[in-house]
């Protein structure tokens, strides 16, 4: 059998979409109209990057070196309960199962990590499939920053303007003394659904769904930028942000195709972290601050 006929023949008995398909045509999806954005309150700590909404609160996790997972009220942001993650590099988006065990995007270790939802005990480590070097199309959107100060003091060391990224080079290129080309990013925003876990990756510009029980991919969907953030669900249908595109798309979970968008403007804050909650859409600008807007 031929790889593609067994590729589309396992597609067809799973019910899931295909591997690939083509690239995005954002200017052409649907748009729900503009949202005016609220700055609900500061995040506990100075760079949230991913959001969780549960029964219990709202779980945020900092992409700091200090690696702060935090469980508030959605009232009015007070701190439930909170530990830390040892050995992350910057942490973006995670979630709970219905077991309690918290399953955290590591990113830059391009790791996923499993810990305890009540004092964040490591369980587990896997690696994280997409992982690698993010890239840009033709008709990417720039680099986007958010337009707002943070409410906490810059880190010790820190470059004018923001966080660095390391000494420019001519693209494509890497350092003399690198050793590989491969490492990077991994996972963003995570969600999890019926025993599969669904999350958006950089590098790759797709959002995977995987069975974590055998760590094989179900279905990829495209997204259309390479800066996929926030997840969170509508119904049946999933929220992917883009940081760089500063907007959400909905994806149909059964096709993975986007059939609709919400575009912010340069004026709000950047999107991180997302979850939606109670027909709001919550977000995080790694600044310092929890947003949200009604869906």
């Amino acid at each position: 059998m031929r790889r593609r006929d067994f590729l589309y023949g396992a597609t067809a008995v799973s019910g899931m979409v295909p591997m690939a398909g083509a690239a995005v045509d954002v200017a052409s999806i649907k748009s729900r109209g503009t949202k005016k954005v609220d700055l609900v309150y500061k995040s506990p700590h100075a760079t949230p990057n991913g959001l969780q909404a549960t029964s219990e609160g709202l779980w945020v996790v900092d992409q700091g070196k200090e690696n702060w997972v935090s469980l508030i009220n959605f009232a009015d942001g007070k701190v439930i309960r909170e530990f830390q993650v040892p050995g992350l590099a910057g942490a973006s988006g995670l979630t709970v199962d219905p077991d309690g065990v918290m399953w955290i995007n590591d990113t830059h270790n391009s790791l996923i990590v499993t810990c305890s939802a009540k004092d964040g005990k490591i369980l587990a480590k896997y690696w994280c499939p997409g992982s690698g070097r993010t890239y840009q199309v033709p008709g990417d959107p720039a680099p986007a920053r958010s337009p707002i100060a943070s409410p906490f003091p810059a880190p010790a060391g820190a470059p004018a303007g923001g966080r660095g990224r390391g000494p420019s080079r001519p693209a494509g290129q890497v350092a003399l003394d690198a050793t590989t080309g491969l490492s990077g990013e991994g996972g963003q925003g995570m969600e999890w659904r019926d025993g599969l876990l669904y999350y958006a990756c950089l590098p790759s510009r797709r959002a995977y769904v995987l069975d974590p029980k055998t760590w094989r991919v179900q279905a990829m969907w495209n997204l259309p930028g390479n800066r996929a953030h926030g997840v969170g669900w509508e119904g049946d249908s999933l929220w992917i942000a883009d940081s760089n595109w500063r907007a959400f798309f909905r994806h149909d979970r059964k096709t993975g195709d986007i059939v609709e968008k919400i575009q912010l403007t340069d004026k709000d804050p950047l999107i991180h972290g997302a979850t939606v909650h109670d027909g709001y859409m919550w977000f995080s600008d790694d600044v310092g601050y929890i947003c949200n807007f009604k869906l």
